[in-house]
C-alpha cells in the first residue's frame, strides 16, 4: 500500500474515502527526443539536461493523475500520482497529498491552511491550476524550478493569507505565507554534486537518485557514510525547518512575490547513509503582462549549504528570464538561464564549483481541449571541474531537441 509509510497520507486517503465529491484529471505526456549530450544525471553522469545520447527517441515524459475531494464545505483534499520510465525503484510514486482547509473569510482577508506534502509556492513557470507541476511554456524547466521539482518539497503545514484590494478600494492584492516543515534534510545534496540541471523530471515522496561515481564518497573517500543514492525527502535529525514570504499582484498585469527558505538541518546528522545539509535561499519573482500579449518572467534564487564540520560548504544563485507571444495558432517563447556555486569547504579533492548557461527556445500549441503539441530547442553549456574525476571534460556544451504531445483530461 503507497501510503502505509506516511500517517499523513494514509488519513487523507481515509477522509477522501468518504469524500462528499470527487474530480479525477489526468496528464500523459509523450515525448520524442534527439540529444547530443554527455552521460546524463539519470544516468549516472554530469550531464545538466534530463536526456542524454543513449535516451530512446520514444518515451513517457510525464504521466500523472490527480484526485481531488471535497471532504465538507471547508476542508478538501488532493493526491497526485506520478509515473515515468527514469526513476530509481518504484515506478508510481506520490507527487504530492494534501489537506486543505478554506475558512469562510473574514473581512477583507481570505486564509487557507495547507497540511501533508506539497510544493513551495515559488515557481511562475508553473500553472498550479494545472496539474503535474509541469512548466506552461516550455518542455524543460529552468534550473531554479528543475532543482525545486527534485529537491523540494514541503512536509508538513502551511498558512496563507490574501487581502483581496476590491475590498479595501485598494489596486493590488497582497499576499502573506508562512510554513513548518520536516523531511527535507538532504536538501543540497543534488546541488553540491550533481549541480544545477535543466530538465523536466519531478521527483516523488519516495524517490531515489544515482550520484555520479565519485571519489570523495566512494569507500575510503573523504565523505565518511554517504551513500551513492540520494533520497531528497527523508527527514534525519527531527528538527523542523520554515519558510516565509509575500506576494503583491496588480491585476494580471504584475505579479510580485518573494520567499525565505531554512531547512534548519543539523548538518552534521547522519541518517541511512544520508547526511544532513543545512540549506537556505532567498527566492524573489516577478510576472509582468504589457499590452500586446507579451508575458514576461522571471526568477531569481540566491542561498547556501553546508555538509558536516565544511565538509562541504557552498554559495549557490540562478536567475532566469522567459518571455513569450502569441504566434500563428500557437505561443512561441525563450528563456535564458544563468546559474553558478562557489564552494569554501576545506576538501580540495572534492570540487563543487560549476558556472553555466542554458537558453531553451519553444512552440507550443493547442490541437483541441484535450491536446496540445510542443517543441522545444534546448542548449546548455556548463564549466564543472569534478567533471575530470570521471573522465569527462569540464567545459561541456549539451543540445537537444524534443517534442512533447499533451493530453489531459
Amino acid at each position: 500500500m503507497i501510503f502505509r509509510s506516511h500517517p499523513v497520507l494514509l488519513a487523507l486517503a481515509t477522509l477522501a474515502s468518504g469524500a462528499q465529491a470527487a474530480e479525477w484529471r489526468g496528464l500523459l505526456d509523450l515525448r520524442a527526443v534527439e540529444a547530443d549530450t554527455s552521460r546524463s544525471f539519470l544516468n549516472s553522469g554530469m550531464g545538466k539536461t534530463r536526456y542524454d545520447s543513449d535516451t530512446r527517441p520514444l518515451s513517457i515524459g510525464q504521466a500523472v493523475l490527480h484526485g481531488a475531494f471535497d471532504v465538507s464545505d471547508s476542508i478538501s483534499a488532493n493526491l497526485e500520482l506520478s509515473a515515468d520510465q527514469q526513476h530509481l525503484g518504484r515506478v508510481v510514486d506520490v507527487r504530492e497529498a494534501w489537506l486543505a482547509w478554506n475558512p469562510l473569510p473574514a473581512g477583507a482577508w481570505k486564509t487557507r491552511v495547507k497540511a501533508g506534502f506539497f510544493f513551495p509556492p515559488t515557481s511562475v513557470e508553473i500553472d498550479y491550476d494545472s496539474i503535474g507541476w509541469v512548466p506552461e511554456h516550455t518542455i524543460s524547466s529552468s534550473a531554479i524550478n528543475s532543482w525545486i521539482g527534485e529537491e523540494l518539497r514541503t512536509n508538513g503545514i502551511e498558512w496563507s493569507a490574501r487581502r483581496l484590494g476590491r475590498h479595501a478600494d485598494a489596486p493590488y492584492d497582497v499576499g502573506l505565507v508562512a510554513a513548518v516543515f520536516n523531511g527535507n534534510d538532504p536538501t543540497g545534496t543534488l546541488l553540491a554534486w550533481r549541480g544545477w540541471s535543466i530538465s523536466d523530471r519531478i521527483g516523488g515522496r519516495h524517490d531515489g537518485l544515482q550520484l555520479a561515481d565519485l571519489p570523495s564518497y566512494a569507500p575510503g573517500g573523504t565523505i565518511p557514510a554517504q551513500s551513492r543514492t540520494i533520497h531528497p525527502f527523508r527527514e534525519i535529525d527531527g528538527r523542523l525547518g520554515y519558510y516565509y514570504g509575500a506576494n503583491l499582484s496588480f491585476g494580471s498585469t504584475l505579479e510580485l512575490a518573494s520567499l525565505r527558505y531554512d531547512n534548519l538541518a543539523n548538518a552534521s546528522a547522519i541518517k541511512d547513509d544520508q547526511w544532513g545539509w543545512r540549506t537556505r535561499f532567498t527566492h524573489v519573482s516577478a510576472v509582468w503582462r504589457p499590452r500586446g500579449a507579451w508575458e514576461l518572467m522571471a526568477q531569481a534564487m540566491r542561498g547556501d549549504t553546508t555538509m558536516g564540520r565544511s565538509l562541504v560548504a557552498l554559495d549557490f544563485q540562478s536567475w532566469y528570464v522567459l518571455a513569450s507571444h502569441p504566434l500563428g495558432p500557437g505561443t512561441a517563447s525563450m528563456r535564458y538561464d544563468r546559474f553558478r556555486a562557489r564552494e569554501h569547504d576545506h576538501v580540495p579533492a572534492d570540487p563543487n564549483g560549476e558556472n553555466g548557461y542554458g537558453v531553451a527556445l519553444a512552440y507550443s500549441m493547442p490541437l483541441n481541449d484535450y491536446a496540445s503539441l510542443m517543441s522545444e530547442a534546448l542548449l546548455v553549456r556548463s564549466d564543472r571541474a569534478a567533471r575530470r574525476q570521471i573522465g569527462e571534460p569540464a567545459l561541456q556544451t549539451e543540445r537537444s531537441l524534443a517534442l512533447s504531445l499533451r493530453l489531459k483530461w
